[in-house]
């Protein structure tokens, strides 16, 4: 019986396969987490600008409210005088409404939605 040489290039490259096929699972399982990362980072973003948007939404139709309040008290007190433009006060009193409905749609559909 003859013994073959240890080959040592031999035992090298095959080391080199096995380390190869290893790294290609790393590359996978990296770019899986990288992936995942991404998906976590701009879900936190989405959530954090639906906060500012809906608190900007919430400041807006508030002070729509008072306006149409305010406009209504000094009306009423007679400190303004519209008997001759009785449309203003109706057109003031009609876009803010489609204002104050507009802006609780956009709410709906798009800050509160479940982003399916």
């Amino acid at each position: 019986m003859q013994v073959k040489p240890f080959d040592l290039n031999a035992a090298k490259s095959g080391l080199d396969d096995d380390r190869k096929e290893r790294d290609r699972g790393k590359g996978h399982e990296l770019s899986d987490a990288r992936r995942e990362t991404v998906e976590v980072e701009g879900r936190a973003k989405f959530f954090f600008m639906r906060s500012i948007w809906s608190w900007c939404i919430i400041a807006w139709i508030s002070v729509l409210i008072i306006f149409n309040c305010s406009l209504a008290l000094f009306i009423g007190i007679g400190y303004l005088d519209y008997t001759k433009y009785r449309w203003f006060i109706t057109s003031v009193t009609v876009e803010t409404f489609l204002q104050i409905v507009g802006m609780g749609y956009i709410a709906v559909k798009f800050l509160f939605s479940s982003g399916k």
